[in-house]
């Protein structure tokens, strides 16, 4: 299972109760259960764009270092 997965049953969850599926008794858990998968998949999708941040920016940093560079020997020009 995956977070995809668990948006798609959040997504039904929210259609069940919007259908009536559930009884009057059952629906405080079914919203708490579904309040905590809304967390969950927030703070899972958060994290992921700051790794994907992340590792774009290491991608980029690498790419400055390998790029090439000036040595003093090549700024400095021969006295004459």
């Amino acid at each position: 299972m995956n977070i995809q997965d668990l948006s798609i049953l959040l997504a039904a969850i929210e259609l069940a109760v919007k259908r009536g599926t559930f009884s009057i008794f059952e629906i405080g858990a079914v919203g708490q259960t579904a309040d905590k998968l809304a967390a969950f998949l927030k703070d899972a999708n958060e994290q992921a764009e700051a790794a994907k941040a992340a590792a774009e920016a290491e991608q980029a940093q690498a790419e400055g270092q390998a790029s090439p560079e000036n040595t003093e020997s090549d700024s400095e020009a021969p006295a004459a």
